[in-house]
C-alpha cells in the first residue's frame, strides 16, 4: 500500500479514535485522563497540517501566480511537534500502572503551570489567572510530595521535580526509547528534525538546494511517513485507554492492519541500525 493511502486510512482511523470519546466525562478521580483527549487533538491537528503543508504552497501577486513551492522546511517543523506531543502522551497514559500515570501527569502539570508563573502579567485579567493558577500549583506539589512515587527520587530530584522538571532524568531520547522506538532511528530522526527547527547549517544547504519541486516533494515524503509510524503507534496506545476507542479499532480490520504494518519497533529496526 502507498504511504499516501496508508496516511489517508491511519487520519481517518484517529478521527474515529478521538470522536469514540467525545462528549464522555469520567468518574471522580479520574478527570485527568481528559489531557490525553486534549494530546490527540494537537497531534491531530499537527498530522492534518502536515498533509496540508505538503500539497504545496502558490504565490500570487495581482492575480498572476508568482511561484509554487513544497514548504518541506515547515512540514518537519510541524513533524517534531508531533513526535514531541505522542512522546508526551505515551509518556504519561502509556503506563498499565493508572498510579504511575497519575502521578507523571501531575509532575507534567507542574512544569506547565510553573512556566506560566514565570511570564509577566500586563493586565489586571492575567494577574488573577496567575494568582490562580498558583494556587493550582501548590496544591499539586503538596499531592505530589505525599505520594509514594515522589519518595523513589533523590532530594535533588525532588527538588527539580517540584520546580517543573517533570522529564527528570529523561532525555526525549529516552522518551522515545520507552514508547517503542528504535533508539538509533528516533536519534536520526529527531535530531534532524531539531536541525530543521533550529536552522542549522544542514537545514539551510538544503532548502538551498532544493530548488526543483521533485527534490522538495522528495524532502517532504520520507517525513510524512514519520507521521504515518506516529499514527500506528498512537492508535494502540490510544485503545489502551478507552475502552469506546478499542472498539472503533476492532470494528476496521483494514485500518487495523494499516497500524500493525507501520507500527515499526525496536525489533522491527534493528536489523537496519544494529548491524
Amino acid at each position: 500500500m502507498p504511504q499516501e493511502a496508508a496516511y489517508s486510512i491511519l487520519l481517518n482511523l484517529f478521527f474515529e479514535l478521538v470522536e469514540s470519546q467525545a462528549g464522555k466525562g469520567f468518574r471522580l478521580g479520574q478527570e485527568w485522563l481528559n489531557d490525553a483527549k486534549i494530546l490527540a487533538k494537537k497531534l491531530y491537528q499537527h498530522l492534518v497540517s502536515m498533509e496540508i503543508i505538503a500539497k504545496g504552497a502558490t504565490v500570487e501577486r495581482d492575480g498572476i501566480t508568482k511561484t509554487f513551492f513544497v514548504d518541506h522546511a515547515s512540514v518537519k517543523v510541524v513533524v517534531r511537534a508531533a513526535f514531541e506531543t505522542y512522546l508526551v502522551f505515551f509518556h504519561l497514559y502509556g503506563n498499565t500502572d493508572h498510579l504511575v500515570s497519575e502521578f507523571r501527569h501531575k509532575m507534567w502539570r507542574i512544569g506547565g503551570l510553573a512556566d506560566r508563573q514565570k511570564v509577566h502579567a500586563s493586565s489586571k485579567r492575567w494577574r488573577e489567572v496567575k494568582r490562580s493558577e498558583k494556587k493550582q500549583l501548590e496544591k499539586l506539589r503538596e499531592e505530589i510530595k505525599s505520594s509514594l512515587h515522589f519518595r523513589t527520587y533523590t532530594e535533588r530530584q525532588r527538588k527539580k521535580i517540584l520546580e517543573g522538571n517533570w522529564r527528570i532524568g529523561n532525555s526525549w531520547a529516552d522518551l522515545g526509547i520507552s514508547a517503542g522506538f528504535h533508539e538509533k532511528y528516533f536519534k536520526n530522526i529527531y535530531g534532524y528534525l531539531c536541525g530543521y527547527s533550529h536552522s542549522s547549517y544542514i537545514s539551510i544547504m538544503q532548502v538551498g538546494q532544493a530548488e526543483s519541486i521533485e527534490d522538495q516533494r522528495m524532502l517532504t515524503k520520507a517525513f510524512l511517513g514519520v507521521g504515518v509510524v506516529l499514527m500506528a503507534h498512537f492508535a494502540f496506545s490510544y485503545s489502551n485507554i478507552f475502552r469506546a476507542s478499542k472498539t472503533v479499532l476492532h470494528a476496521n480490520p483494514l485500518a487495523t492492519r494499516v497500524a500493525k504494518k507501520w507500527k515499526f519497533g525496536q525489533e522491527d529496526m534493528a536489523e537496519i541500525y544494529d548491524r
